[in-house]
């Protein structure tokens, strides 16, 4: 499949929400390790909020439903984590076209640029355990499955696969920016919430296109 749809896009986002509601024990208890304890709770409170305007609205174009997605996730989730993942939806807009699809090069440009955004957004580069530790593999495992073969299903299973070698990766790193660099070696043995998360984001939507493309 080398497009999908506006409506296939909206059912991998809500298969991607339900993931990330259904994961907020998990997020919130390796949170209360390492940070605050506050991020499983924050993401399913925007996530919830997404899942109901999934439901809600109807959208006429990937760049609306995307758009429309990002500022919610700001406007509901709250703090850091709310700016970083409507970051992601939001900052590779310019990549897309206003029509009814997305193709799977737009899709990858949509998202490279969106993480490229958070770095500059968040300050934060590899091996400072968080989010960019799972996204960074992923936007190169997307580009080359890309060049591989083209299909969008591929495309993110492999960038799930690839988020989840960097979610294992930052279990050794030490946190150099937000909250959780206070724990410094503390945090050694634990995985990042933020790249967890994007590890499930990443599954949902993943499991949400294969999905469609099977017409569930």
């Amino acid at each position: 499949m080398d497009k999908i749809t506006t409506d296939g896009l909206r059912m991998a986002l809500l298969c991607a929400a339900r993931q990330i509601i259904k994961s907020e024990p998990y997020l919130t208890e390796i949170d209360t390790i390492i940070g605050d304890g506050d991020h499983g709770s924050g993401m399913k409170t925007g996530f919830s909020a997404l899942e109901e305007l999934l439901m809600g609205q109807q959208f006429q174009s990937p760049y609306e439903l995307l758009h429309a997605s990002g500022l919610c996730l700001v406007r509901t989730m709250g703090g850091a984590s709310g700016v970083l993942f409507g970051t992601l939806f939001i900052g590779g807009l310019d990549q897309l076209q206003h029509t009814d699809w997305v193709t799977a090069q737009e899709l990858v440009s949509f998202l490279e640029k969106g993480v490229k955004a958070i770095q500059t957004r968040g300050r934060a580069g590899p091996g400072d355990k968080t989010m960019l530790d799972a996204l960074l593999p992923a936007a190169k495992a997307m580009t080359d499955e890309l060049e591989r073969s083209g299909d969008i299903s591929g495309i993110l299973r492999e960038a799930h696969l690839a988020a989840l070698e960097g979610v294992e990766k930052t279990k050794a790193m030490l946190p150099r920016t937000g909250r959780s660099k206070n724990f410094r070696e503390k945090a050694i043995g634990y995985p990042d919430p933020g790249a967890i998360s994007v590890s499930i984001l990443l599954q949902g939507l993943s499991e949400g296109v294969e999905q469609f493309s099977r017409g569930e």
